[in-house]
């Protein structure tokens, strides 16, 4: 496989919060960026066999991606406020990104006794594109972490991650699985897929990081998970997202984030749920690249430096509907809607349009998107909803019970508003003060706006 075809990562300090920042490419015919790999050895190094999920009776686990390199202004108060709004959502664990800066230790520190004192649990996934790539020192930190109480383990064995990681071979990874008794699910890439292949010198490992974008203009489809299953057996895991754009001089793209993605990924993940028992969220603060599930930064020392377009543009709401779907990929069911709510998202401009200032092009991927409102309407019964931005509005009437997926074409410039009404009553009627669609632009921005509003009654 080409080098020119991987992901890459270029590390980079964000006014000294040492963010690191990706630099994503195409994988082309299969949609693939990177691959994870999960251990499917047991501790002394036997193989379990293709039964391996099996043993651990069906259970299904989510995880939530949390970039600690955006967490230089960290109190022990902002690691209990996000690892509580993960947990609310049945979250299982959040992977603990770390990379180079010294400071990143007492922020895992932290996150360690936080998630313990809030019921969380945590795993540290080492950056190697930044993390010094050393056996001895990957050691080092898992043993100085693995016997607390917040420690994420899989059959009594701490969950050991990362993101690149090829640099240790299989040797090294062999080494760290035997000192530690961990269970492995590296991100690594840059490899023959066959290596990956139980028996090949990366037998133990298994999985996809960029399956959770298409990589083209076109819809997210599976076919890329499934070219990893038919090579890594039961031995599988892969992501979702909702986004994903940046626009930095040395990184400047947008991925194709229409027709509903972040809803689609997950109805995939739970067709295909009988096959795979990891599933990792991406991520709760990555703002480099738009696709964090959180509110959006507090501080410019929470986000790198030069970004321009995630102060202002929540993506919560990616987050609260993402509730639903964790339930059904955990259960094995959907659950009731009882609560009407309109989920909604847009870009702030129409994909064409020239800015005035700004000192890039527009980013790589522009015209793969259509100048769309979207929504994912919540009914818990038969109910009518209208679409409005500016002037243009459009009518959905009659929409069943469960999750409907509508949209409009953005026609016209100025606030969006949601409304629905059931039986003659208005039960939303909501316009955030915060956001209009304009047309005149200083710097491009092709990040979501994430908006949501749900009935009182």
């Amino acid at each position: 496989m080409s080098s020119n075809n991987l992901l890459s990562l270029t590390p980079s300090t964000s006014r000294g919060s040492g963010t690191f920042k990706r630099s994503l490419r195409r994988l082309g015919k299969r949609e693939l960026q990177s691959k994870v790999k999960t251990d499917a050895y047991n501790a002394t190094g036997h193989a379990f066999g293709d039964n391996v999920h099996q043993k651990r009776d069906g259970t299904k686990y989510v995880f939530m991606h949390h970039i600690v390199g955006n967490t230089y202004e960290y109190t022990r108060d902002s690691w209990a406020t996000d690892l509580n709004q993960i947990r609310a959502k049945d979250i299982d664990a959040v992977a603990l990104n770390v990379g180079r800066d010294s400071w990143q230790r007492s922020r895992i520190e932290d996150a360690y006794s936080v998630a313990a004192a809030v019921g969380m649990s945590v795993f540290i996934s080492f950056d190697y594109t930044s993390f010094d790539c050393s056996v001895d020192n990957t050691i080092k930190w898992v043993d100085s972490f693995k016997g607390l109480p917040a420690q994420f383990k899989v059959n009594g064995r701490p969950m050991i991650s990362s993101y690149s990681g090829e640099c240790l071979g299989p040797d090294g990874w062999q080494t760290i699985r035997a000192k530690t008794g961990g269970f492995l699910m590296p991100f690594i890439y840059g490899n023959d897929d066959q290596q990956f292949k139980k028996g090949s010198s990366y037998g133990f490992l298994d999985s996809c990081w960029g399956c959770a974008w298409p990589q083209g203009n076109y819809n997210k489809t599976t076919g890329d998970d499934h070219y990893y299953m038919d090579i890594f057996e039961n031995r599988y895991a892969t992501t979702v997202s909702s986004w994903l754009y940046t626009h930095y001089n040395y990184k400047n793209f947008y991925l194709r984030g229409d027709e509903w993605l972040l809803i689609t990924r997950w109805e995939q993940l739970i067709s295909m749920r009988d096959q795979l028992t990891f599933v990792e969220m991406v991520t709760w603060n990555d703002y480099g690249e738009s696709d964090y599930f959180g509110p959006g930064p507090s501080s410019s020392d929470l986000q790198p430096y030069g970004t321009t377009w995630a102060d202002g543009f929540p993506h919560n709401g990616f987050f609260d509907l993402s509730a639903y779907y964790i339930a059904a990929f955990k259960t094995g069911t959907y659950p009731k809607i009882t609560k009407d709510t309109i989920y909604f998202w847009l870009r702030p401009h129409p994909a064409g349009i020239n800015a005035n200032k700004d000192p890039l092009p527009k980013p790589e991927g522009w015209d793969w998107t259509s100048d769309t409102l979207w929504a994912a309407v919540f009914c818990s019964s038969t109910c009518n909803v209208t679409l409005q931005v500016g002037a243009y509005s459009q009518d959905f009437n009659n929409l069943p019970h469960g999750v409907n997926k509508i949209s409009i074409p953005l026609k016209a410039l100025g606030f969006v508003t949601v409304k629905m009404s059931r039986n003659g009553q208005q039960v939303i009627n909501h316009t955030p003060s915060d956001f209009q669609y304009r047309e005149s632009i200083d710097h491009y921005n092709y990040n979501a706006y994430v908006g949501s509003a749900s009935a009182n009654i």
